[in-house]
């Protein structure tokens, strides 16, 4: 007489997160015969008359755990990995029938998702948790960036799915131009959604995509999620969450001198204004003989220098600044700078983390010195006196 048991089998994993798994073994009266000739299982050499035996499907090692001969719940012995664990229910026949009979067997795969991510800008600065995949890096406006990833621990092909893929979204929030923050309570805006399986993908170069008057004036985050859809008792969970920062390009204007101005007399105080210069940037006005020339070195003028960031102040103790900054500056000696006549170039130049730190030209101004006027003008209005 071949027996009848009904098994339920309950699995706590816990690499990493608890996840629940609980499938059955349902022995019925058709159960097949044991033919194995390897009889002399551990169970039955204990005389054990119903048990469990756990084959991982990785390392091949094998673990008998007896039962009772109700059945009922029981832990597995074994962890389950990716590649998950054959489980076979056996059980001695009642009587005068001392054979050993296979009910049921199932095979059981972990079901543990995983994530890996890496969020990339030419600005290394970041705050947050790098290792979990939850952290802020930042760009400005106009500079790419790239997201990499790689997701493991799916069941491929499973009708179930918080088992076959995660959700990956991309959201947004803008912030203001005034004070580069968004104090609303509004819930971030979608951009993109979309389900992943295991594989990886490198989604470079990438742009911002804030709604703005003009590209190069973004400001705000964009926030990659990932997450693990509820299952099993477990609700949703975020797996990564790395959040890129973009700051509006830096802009400059000169007030007082305008290019192409001839000037002859004293150089009257020139006001320069500054917006949303990067949190990690150097600043400063120069000027040079000539005509202008991108990339040329010129005398900077005292008192400009503005420097942001802790590359630029190493020694400065606490936070530095991790918004952009507006500023004015009033420089009122600038004929000290060109005492001679001729043609200057007045420049407002910045250096970011983006192309290696190398100066970038925000405004210019060319304009011409030429005293002589005001002298003949003297020369000729004293003369006409003395007639």
């Amino acid at each position: 007489m071949k027996a009848s048991y009904l098994l339920f089998l309950l699995f706590c994993l816990t690499a990493g997160s608890p996840f629940l798994l609980t499938p059955c073994l349902l022995a019925s009266d058709g159960g097949s015969e044991s033919s194995d000739d390897d009889d002399d299982l551990n169970c039955r050499q204990a005389g054990q008359n119903t048990w469990v035996r756990q084959t991982d499907l990785t390392s091949g090692l094998i673990y008998d755990l007896p039962l009772a001969d109700d059945g009922g719940l029981f832990t597995a012995p074994l962890p389950i990995g990716e590649q998950g664990s054959m489980f076979e229910l056996f059980a001695r026949g009642s009587a005068w029938d001392s054979k050993i009979y296979l009910l049921d067997t199932k095979i059981i795969r972990a079901y543990s998702p995983k994530i890996s991510v890496e969020l990339v800008s030419e600005d290394d600065y970041s705050r947050g948790d790098l290792a979990g995949g939850n952290y802020i890096r930042r760009t400005r406006a106009d500079r790419p960036f790239g997201l990499r990833y790689t997701v493991s621990g799916l069941v491929h092909g499973s009708t179930n799915e918080a088992e076959r893929s995660v959700y990956f979204g991309c959201h947004y929030k803008s912030y203001s131009l005034e004070d580069y923050s968004d104090e609303s309570d509004a819930d971030p805006e979608v951009l993109s959604e979309a389900e992943l399986s295991n594989g990886s993908a490198d989604l470079s170069p990438l742009y911002h995509e804030l709604p703005s008057a003009t590209p190069t004036l973004g400001c705000g985050k964009q926030i990659y999620t990932f997450v693990r859809h509820a299952a099993d008792g477990v609700p949703d969970a975020i797996l990564a969450q790395p959040t890129i920062e973009v700051w509006p390009v830096a802009k400059a204007s000169i007030e007082n001198i305008s290019s192409g101005q001839v000037l002859i007399d004293r150089i009257p105080s020139i006001v320069v204004r500054l917006q949303h210069l990067y949190p990690d940037s150097r600043t400063y006005v120069q000027i040079y003989s000539g005509s202008a020339v991108l990339g040329r070195e010129g005398t900077l003028i005292n008192g400009t220098e503005r420097k942001f960031g802790r590359f630029y102040n190493p020694d400065v103790e606490g936070e530095p600044t991790n918004v952009p900054q507006t500023l004015s500056l009033s420089m009122e000696d600038l004929s000290n700078y060109a005492s001679r006549d001729g043609v200057y170039t007045l420049e407002v130049i910045t250096e970011t983390p983006f192309f290696n730190r190398a100066p970038e030209r925000l405004v210019h101004v060319t304009f011409e010195v030429d005293r002589t006027i005001s002298s003949r003008g003297q020369f000729t209005s004293a003369e006409g006196v003395e007639e």
